[in-house]
């Protein structure tokens, strides 16, 4: 990726991140990246396409980190599962301050508002949802597909729902307490049945 373009992107990422997709503006991408209007246009049609491209590079992100290692098949279930865990928890307690989730927040803001946003974001929540529905089906054998994508997506709304409050509370203590929860409640339940 040619550095300017990359520059656009990390500096639409962080201003987005920050202020949320609607109240950041073109100057302040083209700020952050220390670049002019016309290298800007060169590379992007629209804010939208800037947007776009910032959820596309952090779902390539979760989709090598979190579906190809973490949750990769060879991985053992309960490991795969503390890992996955630890992962989201690891990315907050890097922060000096808590904005959220780089895609939750964006869901939020975009899922009813534009559909190729919400495609996007849809694509990859179901993903993550899918790859962990099988590690806990293989914790678990008992449970049926069904009930697995059922507690996978149960599992993401917990750690969304924490990612939310730990943005309100700017406390990591949220997202621990439910790290914790999810920990036991979910390997717990493993460890019995085998």
């Amino acid at each position: 990726m040619n550095d300017s373009k990359a520059k656009i992107i990390t500096a639409a990422r962080q201003q987005i991140y920050h202020n949320g997709y609607e109240a950041t503006a073109i100057s302040d991408i083209m700020a952050a990246a220390e670049v002019g209007k016309g290298q800007l246009y060169y590379y992007f049609k629209s804010k939208k396409d800037i947007g776009l491209a910032v959820v596309q590079q952090i779902s390539a992100e979760w989709e090598h980190q979190l579906l190809q290692q973490i949750l990769a098949p060879e991985q053992p279930a309960a490991e795969a599962i503390a890992a996955m865990l630890n992962w989201v928890l690891d990315f907050q307690r890097q922060q000096s301050h808590y904005y959220g989730c780089p895609i939750g927040n964006v869901i939020v803001e975009m899922a009813t508002k534009d559909e190729d946003f919400r495609q996007l974001l849809d694509q990859l929540i179901n993903d993550w949802q899918t790859a962990l529905a099988i590690k806990l089906q293989q914790l678990t054998p008992v449970i049926t597909t069904a009930e697995a994508q059922a507690k996978a997506q149960t599992t993401i709304a917990t750690l969304q729902g924490a990612l939310m409050l730990i943005k309100l509370h700017q406390s990591i203590e949220p997202l621990e307490q439910a790290v914790n929860y999810l920990k036991q409640t979910l390997l717990k339940q493993g460890r019995s049945i085998k």
